[in-house]
């Protein structure tokens, strides 16, 4: 297939950068923020704050599968959900304690704020590591990485970046790719411009391609892989990469919080050394999973950059 031919060529050249360059990125660092010593002073640690309260604050999503949403049985489940689970496991190691494991809906708009105003603690989502972002909150170590597709109906003529140009164009409030597209409409890559349409969550984006009010729904690739997969016929509907980017994701804390961001990241990358990320890899993107995507090699390098030895 076409996509499966952009998937072996493409990644934007990943594999071919420098392995010092690669292991940065795979190890999210640098993350550098500016924040004032006097802020910093008065900032408490999430550790902390988790200890004084007794919960554990989750931002979770609802309908955001793979990564996080709720199952048949209105259990919080996902990719992303499974791995804050065990996160939350090595906190009540750490502080010798029960703590409530409490979910918090989130969205994309809703994220960042509630994270910054302390309703939660952490968010396991689907998030991107972007240089505004980082100015505001602090991230883990990626947990995951992907790049944005589109997905349109099989009969359309859409199957390249080029031929969006002038089309509408559905993207997710909030996320990342309106900026994208607002950027390849100022550079002059798409013309004419694309009509950007944004929706609260992705089915509502999903459903308003099946009406017909637009002509392409662009995310993150396994999500829209999850809504073909769910759909009434799958069959009706093609994803592609445009190839316009390729990002990580992971999970957004609160700065000044080195201790809980210890045991996250140590969490993290024991599930890439001790083969659970690549169990509930097979899990949520297998080919039995909500969202069948195949493995990239630059999927299996970033697992291998953070299997940190043990010693």
């Amino acid at each position: 297939m076409a996509h499966d031919n952009a998937r072996a060529i493409d990644r934007r050249g990943l594999m071919r950068v420098s392995g010092v360059g690669l292991a940065s990125a795979a190890l999210g660092l640098p993350f550098a923020r500016a924040a004032s010593a006097q802020g910093a002073a008065c900032v408490e640690d999430t550790l902390d704050k988790i200890k004084r309260t007794g919960v554990f604050a989750l931002g979770a999503r609802q309908s955001t599968p793979p990564y996080g949403y709720l199952d048949a049985q209105n259990n919080w489940v996902g990719f992303a959900t499974d791995i804050a689970r065990a996160i939350h496991a090595n906190l009540e190691k750490e502080l010798k304690a029960k703590v409530e494991l409490k979910y918090v809906p989130v969205t994309s708009q809703t994220r960042i704020p509630l994270l910054q105003n302390g309703t939660i603690d952490m968010e396991a989502g689907a998030t991107v590591v972007t240089r505004s972002r980082i100015k505001v909150v602090d991230f883990t170590v990626a947990h995951f990485l992907t790049s944005t597709e589109a997905i349109v109906r099989a009969d359309s003529a859409i199957k390249t970046l080029a031929d969006l140009a002038g089309k509408r164009v559905g993207v997710p409030l909030g996320g990342l790719e309106e900026a994208l597209y607002r950027g390849l409409n100022q550079s002059g890559r798409l013309k004419p411009a694309v009509t950007l349409v944004a929706f609260p969550d992705h089915p509502q984006g999903f459903t308003a391609l099946g009406t017909g009010t637009i002509d392409a729904y662009s995310s993150d690739g396994p999500i829209l892989f999850s809504l073909k997969a769910k759909a009434a016929d799958p069959a009706q509907w093609r994803i592609f990469d445009p190839a316009a980017n390729v990002f990580l994701q992971a999970f957004p804390i609160r700065p000044e919080s080195s201790r809980f961001k210890s045991i996250a990241n140590l969490t993290i990358v024991e599930a890439f050394a001790g083969g659970e990320w690549d169990r509930l890899y097979d899990k949520y993107f297998g080919p039995h999973g909500v969202a069948p995507f195949e493995k990239t090699d630059a999927l299996a390098t970033l697992a291998l950059m953070n299997a940190w030895p043990a010693e």
